[in-house]
């Protein structure tokens, strides 16, 4: 691509197309702030000389676009835990529906409740106790003691052994013990995070970076997504070509068109490694141009200009 020249707007005409356009939307306001008490209300009467703050700053706008598909993640999750745990968690239920992603704030993959299952526990084979030997009797279910018996007449003292079911454990011998696997509930419970039913779409995005840092590049790159023919740039093919032309390109140059063009580079880069996302536009270089107003009545707004003095939109906060 040869070098390219592209020249901004004259200030009068842009602030021309802001009136024409200020007076369509809110006619009453603009006759508050720039008319005159027992005068007809004309807009030949507002000009640029009169009521923009010099200086106008200039600027650069970068733009492109990108589709981007809306999909469900892939993949879930399994978890395990005792009982208790289940009702700590918060889970999810779509039954079959599916969700705008727009109006999603929490995580892509969900506690899903469909998903609850119980799991014997392999420790204490779904019982929820395991059987030890007492440790009373040490497992034979008896308590075994000394007696001492004075025999015949001459009272000889033997020792005779005395035997009881053990108390501890019923005679058994044995004790049964919480599972320290399941907590004594019999079982584990089983259940999976799963992906967002989300709605698989498709839409276009407008990716705008300014370097006059204004509030409307959301409300600018959607205007310009729709009526980008109405519209004069400089189209590039890559960003080290737009890097190389855009000073000669604009005429002017500062180390904020640098940043914007860095930082629209590097979203370029993130999308193209997006495998979700496609750029479907070229990369386009715009002049931009604010003006500093103030109105008849003391209001201050802005007003700014994207494009070529051929074809340009404007902006406002008035």
């Amino acid at each position: 691509m040869g070098d390219v020249r592209i020249k901004t707007p004259n200030l009068d005409d842009i602030f021309e197309k802001w009136k024409q356009s200020a007076v369509k939307k809110d006619r009453k306001r603009m006759e508050k702030q720039f008319g005159t008490k027992g005068s007809v209300f004309s807009l030949d009467a507002i000009s640029a000389a009169e009521y923009v703050v010099p200086p106008a700053l200039k600027g650069a706008a970068i733009y492109f676009s990108v589709k981007k598909t809306v999909a469900p993640a892939k993949g879930k999750e399994e978890n395990l835990v005792i009982a208790p745990r289940i009702s700590r968690e918060t889970f999810y239920s779509f039954k079959g529906k599916t969700v705008n992603k727009d109006n999603w704030k929490g995580d892509e993959k969900v506690p899903i409740y469909e998903s609850i299952s119980a799991v014997p526990c392999k420790t204490c084979s779904g019982k929820g106790y395991i059987d030890d030997n007492c440790r009373t009797c040490k497992g034979s279910g008896k308590i075994e003691e000394n007696l001492n018996v004075l025999e015949g007449e001459d009272q000889s003292k033997v020792k005779k052994v005395f035997s009881y079911p053990c108390g501890e454990c019923y005679g058994t011998g044995k004790v049964q013990n919480p599972c320290k696997e399941c907590g004594g509930h019999k079982n584990l419970y089983k259940f999976e995070n799963q992906p967002v039913p989300f709605q698989s779409v498709v839409t276009g995005v407008p990716v705008l970076h300014s370097s006059l840092q204004t509030k409307y590049e959301k409300e600018i790159g959607k205007d310009l997504q729709e009526l980008i023919e109405s519209v004069e740039g400089i189209k590039f093919n890559n960003f080290k070509e737009l890097d190389d032309k855009a000073e000669g390109s604009l005429g002017y140059w500062d180390k904020n068109v640098k940043k914007t063009i860095n930082s629209a580079g590097s979203d370029y880069k993130n999308y193209e490694k997006d495998k979700d996302t496609q750029i479907t536009t070229q990369i386009y270089l715009f002049p931009m141009i604010q003006l500093n107003c103030k109105s008849k009545k003391g209001s201050k707004f802005e007003v700014y200009s994207i494009g070529s003095d051929q074809k340009f939109m404007i902006f406002s906060n008035f």
